[in-house]
């Protein structure tokens, strides 16, 4: 059965569902995968399936009834089994070990956010870090009785923001369990947690969306027109989040700007110096985010240019409004050699995803795809 609100991972929904179907929940579970691929929102609703008091159980599978006072609870997340701990700026806490109003207001917002969509962000804005003082009151409420049946579940957003202190602590939590309990760490930067905190999860990698599911999931979930929903999520590489992020900055505005910087790096001698002030312009202090979006929708523009060289102007294009342009760029470089360009754009993507300088990467990039199509030109 597809849990509520769950878009696609089906494989990672069937191996949660066995666990608690067959009474095998495990203590510690590591979801591993951006909060788009579907992290949080599986480990929300594995909290409620666990928590409800009626289960609708089929063989292997399992979904809460939706109806019971568990259920109720749940769905705004106001339940006494389910915690959710996420980073906070970095400060000085009031005291000792309280946290400031205004986190505490963010963290509770937060809550209320996911608990009407698990899709949304798990960070409030400025936070860095999971801070040792909130692994501790963890702790303590674990060690309190239940007040209510059912199984407590205590999720760890972005596992990864905790720093040394914090995952020194947080592993003694983990080394010593207690009954009828389960701590989930969302996670998408595994390598950045300690091995021992690993070693003692159920390790569960979350994978990212299919296009098609992703799309689908855009124009059901958003109410987007199918086509501007196809090209956001071929550019945001399987994360829902992401794709409904980029719909909201115009996805075609990301595109023509992509263009825009190619034709830059394509004009005459004086190309310089304003290739370099259009790609400041375009990444600025963009996030890496936006930075792999444009060059994405940049790859996916010039697979529709070798399309027509290809097939001829008949073809189907993902950027159908695009076809005159893309027409005359594939009739001006019909013999260029778009593998190396597509390999230009895949490592500028690789290179900003490995934190390189987005602004020298994509002049970089730019100024190889210049030398790649001049050269077609001038043969």
């Amino acid at each position: 059965m597809q849990w509520p609100g769950i878009i696609g991972q089906y494989a990672v929904q069937e191996i949660l569902q066995r666990c608690i179907a067959q009474n095998r929940i495990p203590q510690a579970m590591l979801l591993v995968g951006q909060d788009g691929f579907g992290t949080m929102a599986l480990a929300i609703e594995f909290a409620r399936v666990v928590n409800c008091y009626r289960p609708v159980i089929d063989g292997h599978s399992v979904t809460a009834c939706g109806e019971c006072q568990s259920c109720n609870q749940a769905r705004s997340l106001q339940h006494p089994n389910i915690s959710i701990i996420s980073a906070i700026p970095t400060g000085k806490l009031d005291g000792a070990d309280e946290l400031r109003k205004e986190w505490i207001d963010g963290l509770y917002q937060l809550a209320r956010q996911l608990a009407h969509d698990g899709y949304s962000p798990t960070r409030m804005e400025g936070a860095n870090e999971i801070r040792t003082v909130q692994i501790r009151e963890l702790t303590r409420q674990l060690s309190l009785s239940m007040t209510q049946r059912g199984r407590r579940v205590a999720i760890i957003a972005n596992a990864e923001d905790m720093n040394v202190s914090t995952a020194n602590a947080f592993l003694k939590t983990l080394e010593e369990p207690h009954a009828d309990t389960t701590i989930i760490l969302t996670c998408a930067r595994p390598d950045r947690l300690l091995a021992t905190i690993i070693s003692r999860c159920q390790v569960i990698t979350v994978p990212a969306l299919d296009e098609t599911t992703l799309s689908r999931a855009l124009t059901e979930r958003g109410n987007h027109q199918p086509e501007e929903a196809l090209i956001s999520a071929s550019l945001a590489q399987g994360d829902y989040i992401a794709a409904e992020a980029f719909l909201a900055d115009d996805v075609r505005q990301i595109r023509d700007a992509a263009v825009d910087l190619l034709r830059t790096a394509l004009r005459g001698k004086d190309f310089r110096p304003s290739l370099t002030a259009a790609v400041h312009d375009l990444i600025g202090q963009r996030d890496r985010q936006r930075s792999t979006a444009v060059a994405s929708a940049l790859l996916l523009w010039l697979r529709d240019a070798y399309s027509i060289i290809q097939a001829g102007s008949a073809v189907q294009l993902l950027n159908a409004d695009q076809r005159e342009p893309l027409e005359r760029f594939a009739s001006t470089f019909a013999r260029a050699d778009f593998d190396a360009a597509y390999r230009v754009i895949e490592r500028a993507v690789a290179d900003v995803e490995r934190f390189m300088p987005t602004q020298l990467v994509m002049l970089t990039s730019m100024m190889e795809l210049r030398t790649i199509f001049l050269q077609a030109r001038r043969s």
